[in-house]
Order: structure tokens, then C-alpha cells, then sequence
């Protein structure tokens, strides 16, 4: 893949083959990913030596079009299929998709979930409402149309891409992180991803660790040497 721009008077072509793909969860503010958190995630990965593709996904952001998770998985296979050679990071829903997604992906080296939902029995009209409400209110998500809508339409394509009917098929390297004090994601479920899944794999679990792991360095420095081969234990507890 190549960028084009300019840089003061001069004509510059940016050419990358290797890419990480970073893929964020549900948007809890409004705004793009290049506001938020994940501009310090290119960062530290880009000076590990990994050049790192952040993205809004359908619905969000800078991005065009409605929300719906199928169209999330459209999105990552797209932008993965301009390299040579990917690996992919995903976080909470991206995380979810990141799964699904992998199964279809031949250019794909290895595969990392932080804190992502196993199940479709987490979403109960209760956290869909939560989800919902926020998604009006600030919207973080365009296109949701009714709760009932959103409702349906959501449970819909997360059943089609529910993680832990597809996490057995990802061949690749595959990290699983979560923290044991998530409260948005338990813990369990990434008991649950772990266990489901075949080897290569390896389970990094953050003792205090909450939902939000991306600000934690610990976790992006493991993450790091992880993509980089320095890790080769099943289970780290840190």
C-alpha cells in the first residue's frame, strides 16, 4: 500500500507492505479515533517497529455510513487486504470482529483480543439500552434508528459473527488480554476465548486490570514483545 502527499514543496509516496490494524470497540464519546487514545497506540507500536493503521469504522467517526457489525467486518477486510502481511489488535467489539474477520484473511500473521465479548448471551436488553442511549445521546453510533431496531439489527449480526463459534478456525499466533476487574466485559469471557481457542495461543491476564486496558503501557509493551516473538510462555499473569 502507498500514501500520497505533499510535505512543504515536495511530492512524497509513503510505501507500506506490514502492516498492525488497530480496530476500536463501541465508541463511548463522540469524535474519531485520531482524537482519542489511539493516536498514542500508533505511536508507541509505529516506534516498536510496527507500522499501525487506525481507522474508524462504518457508522463512527470520520467515517462514512450506519452502524452495523457486519459492515465492521466488511471494513477490516478491506483495509487489510492494501498489505502484504497484517496483524491485527482489537479492542472490546473490535475485538469481536477482529475474530470473524480473521477466518476470511490470507494475508493475516497474528492475531491479538483485548477485552472483547465471547457471547451473544452478554447483551441483554438492558446493556443494549445503555449502548443505545449512548449512541442518541452523543452520537458516537449514526444510524440506529429505533431500539427496537438497534436491538434486532445488533443481535442479528452478532450472532453471525459471535467469537466464540469462530475463535477455534483463526490458525494464526492468536493473544488473548482481559483484565479481571472488567466491568463492561467479564472476565470470563476471556476465559472463554482462551479456552475455545487452538494453539498458537497464549493468555495475558492484567490481575487489576479494568475494560480499558489501551491506556495501560504494561499491556501495550507485553502486546509489543508478543507481536515481536520475545514471548513464548501460554499464561502471564502481570
Amino acid at each position: 500500500m502507498y500514501l500520497e502527499r505533499r510535505i512543504g514543496r515536495v511530492f512524497a509516496r509513503i510505501q507500506v507492505e506490514k502492516a498492525l490494524i488497530v480496530c476500536h470497540g463501541l465508541p463511548y464519546e463522540p469524535g474519531s479515533v485520531v482524537e482519542k487514545s489511539y493516536t498514542d497506540l500508533a505511536y508507541l507500536f509505529s516506534k516498536r517497529g510496527f507500522p499501525t493503521v487506525i481507522f474508524d469504522f462504518s457508522g463512527t467517526g470520520l467515517s462514512e455510513g450506519h452502524f452495523n457489525l457486519k459492515s465492521w467486518v466488511e471494513d477490516l477486510l478491506t483495509v487489510a487486504e492494501n498489505f502484504d502481511e497484517v496483524s491485527v489488535l482489537g479492542y472490546s467489539m473490535g475485538g469481536a470482529v477482529a475474530v470473524r474477520a480473521a477466518v476470511e484473511m490470507q494475508n493475516l500473521q497474528k492475531l491479538v483480543v483485548v477485552s472483547s465479548p465471547c457471547c451473544i448471551d452478554l447483551f441483554s436488553d438492558q446493556i443494549l439500552k445503555m449502548v443505545y442511549e449512548n449512541a442518541r445521546v452523543k452520537n458516537t453510533l449514526r444510524g440506529v434508528g429505533s431500539f427496537e431496531r438497534f436491538r434486532d439489527s445488533f443481535l442479528r449480526d452478532f450472532s453471525e459473527i459471535e467469537p466464540r463459534n469462530w475463535i477455534e478456525n483463526v490458525k494464526v499466533d492468536k493473544l488473548i488480554v482481559h483484565g479481571e476487574l472488567d466491568s463492561i466485559v467479564p472476565f470470563e469471557s476471556g476465559i472463554t476465548l482462551y479456552n475455545l481457542s487452538k494453539d498458537p495461543k497464549t493468555f495475558l491476564v492484567v490481575e487489576k486490570g479494568d475494560h480499558f486496558l489501551r491506556k495501560d503501557e504494561r499491556v501495550l509493551n507485553l502486546i509489543a514483545d508478543w507481536l515481536e516473538g520475545r514471548i513464548k510462555e501460554k499464561i502471564i499473569r502481570i
